[in-house]
């Protein structure tokens, strides 16, 4: 059974930016960088972030396949 979803991006986006704008409003430049700092934080949290590419390790290294 195939269920179609209708995903309305741009109004979607529309409302957390016009959220977003609503709470920054007359803050500062560097209140408005900490906080979009920190919300960056949870998402890299949530996936285990490291800074390195999630399948690093599964990948064989370019020498591996010319040995032997």
């Amino acid at each position: 059974m195939k269920q179609k979803t209708d995903i309305h991006a741009v109004e979607m986006v529309r409302r957390i930016r016009d959220r977003q704008a609503a709470l920054l409003r007359g803050r500062s430049d560097a209140e408005i960088i900490t906080y979009f700092r920190k919300a960056g934080k949870l998402p890299r949290k949530r996936a285990s972030w490291k800074g390195q590419a999630a399948n690093k390790g599964i990948q064989p290294q370019a020498r591996e396949g010319r040995r032997g």
